[in-house]
C-alpha cells in the first residue's frame, strides 16, 4: 500500500516561459529506459517478488521504501512536465484558425495531440514507457 499526500515533495517554481521542447527532453527523464517510470517499476516489481521477506527484514523494507520514493519521483516529473506546457498553447475557449500552428515542429507533439498538454507515460519519442524499456532486475539471495 502506498500512502499519497496531495502535495509535491518540492515546490516547483512556475517556468517563466512555456518550454515544449525543454518539456520533450524532461519526458525521457520520465518513461526512458533509465526514467523513473522503469526505476519504480523495476524496485516495485523487485518488493512484490522478494521471497523470505522475514528473515531479510531490513533489505525489504529499503527496497520497498525506494519503490515508493520513485513514485514520488514520478508524480515530481510528471508535475515538471505540466508546468513546462502550461501556456504553451492559447485557451481562450476559441479553436485557433490553425490548431496547434504556434507549436508545430516545437517539443513532442504527443503532449498536445494525446496528453492534454501534460506529462505521458512514455518516452521522448512517443514510444510506450513500460517495463520493457526497463534494465533486467537485480536479483537479492541469501548465501
Amino acid at each position: 500500500m502506498i500512502l499519497r499526500l496531495d502535495r509535491l515533495g518540492v515546490e516547483l517554481p512556475p517556468p517563466s516561459d512555456p518550454d515544449p521542447a525543454g518539456a520533450q527532453a524532461v519526458q525521457e527523464l520520465l518513461g526512458g529506459k533509465f526514467g523513473e517510470m522503469s526505476t519504480w517499476l523495476n524496485y516495485t516489481f523487485q518488493s512484490f517478488n522478494f521471497r523470505g521477506r522475514q528473515g531479510a527484514r531490513p533489505f525489504y523494507d529499503l527496497l520497498c521504501s525506494i519503490a515508493t520514493e520513485e513514485f514520488g519521483h514520478v508524480e515530481l516529473v510528471s508535475a515538471t512536465i505540466n508546468n513546462m506546457l502550461t501556456g504553451a498553447t492559447p485557451i481562450d475557449g476559441r479553436a485557433p484558425e490553425s490548431a496547434l500552428a504556434d507549436v508545430k515542429g516545437v517539443g513532442n507533439p504527443h503532449h498536445f495531440l494525446a496528453g492534454g498538454q501534460g506529462a505521458l507515460p512514455r518516452t521522448r519519442r512517443a514510444a510506450p514507457g513500460t517495463a520493457t524499456t526497463s534494465s533486467a532486475p537485480v536479483t537479492l539471495s541469501r548465501t
